[in-house]
């Protein structure tokens, strides 16, 4: 009867050290994620509930003297439900670029969380222009 009490109660304990994350954990935090599509950048995330930063960390040499916008890019969520939300450009912290301009013209761009595993969440990102979607696929991994 001992043992069956003792093995419960570590049982119990382990169980309560694996928690696993749900869509709530990564309403908040720092992130990084990289994407490789058209080019391969790796970024920084700082999120509160509604609005995050996204800090450029990593891009190919060649595009640093062609403009490309290495200031960080602030960020309006709005949650849709617990695993997805839209994403629009603030224009009331920095000036936006004439394509940042155009997705929130657009109504922005839909992300869902697709799957979760450990640390990090794999997502799929839209941008509806007329009849068309450009999607987007990742993964985001929290700090």
């Amino acid at each position: 009867m001992r043992k069956t009490i003792f093995m419960l109660t570590i049982l119990c304990g382990i169980s309560g050290f694996g928690q696993e994350l749900t869509c709530e954990d990564f309403k908040e935090g720092t992130f990084k994620t990289e994407v490789s599509e058209p080019i391969k950048i790796k970024w920084e995330i700082i999120r509160t509930q509604n609005e995050q930063t996204e800090i450029i960390k990593e891009i190919p040499e060649e595009y640093k003297d062609l403009g490309y916008p290495s200031d960080p890019h602030y960020v309006k969520i709005e949650w849709i439900d617990d695993c997805s939300y839209r994403a629009t450009y603030d224009d009331s912290k920095s000036k936006l670029t004439e394509s940042q301009k155009f997705i929130n013209s657009i109504g922005g761009i839909t992300t869902e969380v697709i799957k979760i595993e450990g640390n990090c969440f794999y997502y799929k990102s839209i941008m509806k222009v007329e009849e068309h979607e450009q999607v987007m696929e990742g993964k985001m991994c929290k700090e």
